[in-house]
């Protein structure tokens, strides 16, 4: 198969990608810190230690203030939503992705 849309999915992913997911799944796929029980804990302890790796890898000082989101689009509107103000004014061009694009015209 050639697949030509990498910036929507990032398909195909390594073969360790699928391995790590698949076991994450099976033993810990359950919502972290929602819960007391073992497989809760375990799994925010997992999100904790991951969100400190991070923080470090972009030279951080608060793992407390790292945020996951669901994807491009959502990181962008959370950055944007928390910063501009309506009737700011935006530099940008027509080849920055849609989703900053709509939020700047919804500004506008």
């Amino acid at each position: 198969m050639i697949y030509l849309d990498n910036s929507a999915t990032s398909f195909p992913k390594p073969e360790e990608v699928y391995l790590f997911m698949d076991h994450f799944y099976r033993s810990k796929g359950v919502n972290p810190g929602r819960s007391g029980f073992d497989a809760a804990i375990a799994t925010e302890e997992m999100v904790a230690s991951t969100r400190k790796m991070l923080t470090q890898l972009f030279n951080g000082t608060n793992s407390n203030r790292l945020t996951f989101s669901y994807n491009a689009t959502d990181s962008l509107n959370l950055i944007l939503n928390g910063l501009l103000e309506k009737d700011d004014h935006v530099v940008t061009t027509m080849l920055e992705h849609n989703s900053v694009l709509r939020r700047c015209i919804i500004l506008h």
